[in-house]
């Protein structure tokens, strides 16, 4: 065997069985609200690891404001730059212990999600639909399964773990439930008004640490009322009313000076450049703000 056949040799077994691994292991992303002082997190890694240690575990995020189901709704919106076939697994549950149910669902783009069925699919549910849900059957996930204070540890991060496991297969984690029986939180949309052409939304997130301000004003909100990228909108919030530059992102404008843009979620946010506007003009989370056209 001369030199140059060992070394396709070699390639070829690098590609395949390397291509492979990346195809075939499975993804388990996680949010929650426990933060990172104390062994929570880690103890739902090693749940998940334990039914099956070649899951990848992906930390989305662990200081989702305590207890805001809204708040972690939004940040679960943005899953979809993951792998068809990930499984998200959400954990902020107040109401961890008693009879609410928890629940698996597979959405129309080919992902997984695993949560108590509080409202905390919400935005999942809107900007991807549902494929099949089934509600999880406790001892099924866990046979060791009792009711406590930490079903992320013994029910949703086994739950997920099965799920990636067996490649989605929800009846391995549950028994099947209507659509119609998911909680889904009151939704909150921006108002166009075209007469006026002013539209009325709210401040939904804070990009932090940046004190970036993220609202539910779209773009095509804003071209329904005559605004275009690279002209000005008017900008009404709190005591607050000035005019700024639409513009694509913060280095378009001097520093320190304020700036309006579609942000990483694609809607409307607004920003100083190297700066705070959430606390440059005292706002605070779930605020009007209203958007007009700069004559």
């Amino acid at each position: 065997m001369n030199w140059k056949t060992i070394l396709w040799l070699g390639l070829s077994g690098i590609l395949f069985f390397g291509s492979h691994e990346a195809g075939a292991r499975p993804v388990v992303a996680m949010l929650t609200d426990f933060g990172l002082e104390n062994e929570a997190v880690g103890l739902c890694h090693g749940a998940i690891l334990s039914i099956d240690s070649n899951i990848e575990v992906v930390d989305l995020c662990h200081s989702a404001e305590p207890y805001n189901i809204r708040k972690a709704s939004l940040m679960l919106k943005r899953s979809n730059s993951f792998p068809k076939g990930t499984v998200f697994v959400g954990v902020i549950d107040p109401g961890v212990g008693t009879a609410r149910t928890g629940i698996a669902i597979k959405t129309h783009q080919g992902y997984f999600f695993v949560a108590p069925n509080n409202g905390l699919l919400s935005e999942v549910i809107h900007t991807q639909g549902v494929d099949r849900a089934v509600r999880l059957v406790e001892k099924r996930v866990n046979p060791n399964w009792k009711s406590g204070t930490f079903d992320g540890r013994d029910l949703f991060s086994p739950a997920a773990a099965l799920l990636a496991s067996a490649s989605g297969d929800l009846d391995r984690v549950g028994i099947p439930v209507e659509i119609s029986e998911i909680e889904l939180l009151p939704k909150i949309q921006a108002q166009i008004d075209l007469e006026k052409k002013s539209i009325t939304g709210h401040f939904l997130l804070t990009d932090k640490p940046y004190g970036n301000v993220w609202t539910d004003i779209t773009q095509a909100d804003l071209e329904a009322i005559g605004c275009e990228l690279g002209g000005k909108v008017l900008v009404k919030a709190g005591s607050h009313e000035r005019i700024l530059p639409w513009v694509v992102s913060f280095g378009h404008v001097p520093e320190g000076e304020p700036l309006a843009y579609i942000a990483s979620g694609d809607t409307l946010a607004l920003a100083i450049n190297m700066g705070d506007f959430r606390k440059a003009w005292g706002l605070e989370e779930g605020c009007t703000i209203t958007v007009r056209t700069a004559q």
